[in-house]
């Protein structure tokens, strides 16, 4: 997530949701994929928007995720409102960017569901985020 979006969330506070977790590698490191239902636990954070975050950073955010919300089918994600659960807390509603296209046998699936935990393991780099967003394609 860039910088100035981050900026105007609140603290992340450890979370799951249902689903799944796939990792994609490009030529500058890897970032992960999420479809959602299931049974599994897919690990993250959840952040809560500040007073300052507007349209404005929702637009930053939603091209970083190369959504394009006019265009959701030729998008690489679409946002929806999903169930996720804070640990600790009870479950609730959040917007997620869920991964809109077909699996490859390239990608590879995230045990766990957590990927800070899978780049650890395995050495991996993550691929980078800045002010002008991930270059996936």
């Amino acid at each position: 997530m860039t910088a100035r979006v981050r900026s105007a969330l609140g603290p992340p506070r450890r979370a799951f949701v249902r689903g799944q977790l796939h990792a994609v590698r490009t030529p500058d490191g890897w970032y992960p994929v999420l479809l959602t239902g299931g049974k599994n636990r897919v690990w993250g954070y959840l952040y809560t928007t500040g007073p300052d975050f507007d349209r404005r950073l929702l637009r930053l955010l939603d091209a970083y995720e190369n959504y394009l919300p006019h265009h959701p089918a030729a998008s690489e994600y679409v946002r929806k409102t999903i169930s996720v659960r804070p640990v600790p807390g009870t479950t609730s509603k959040a917007q997620a960017y869920v991964f809109m296209r077909k699996l490859t046998p390239a990608m590879r699936r995230v045990p766990g569901g957590d990927f800070a935990r899978f780049l650890r393991d395995t050495g991996f780099a993550a691929l980078s985020s800045g002010d002008e967003g991930a270059s996936r394609r």
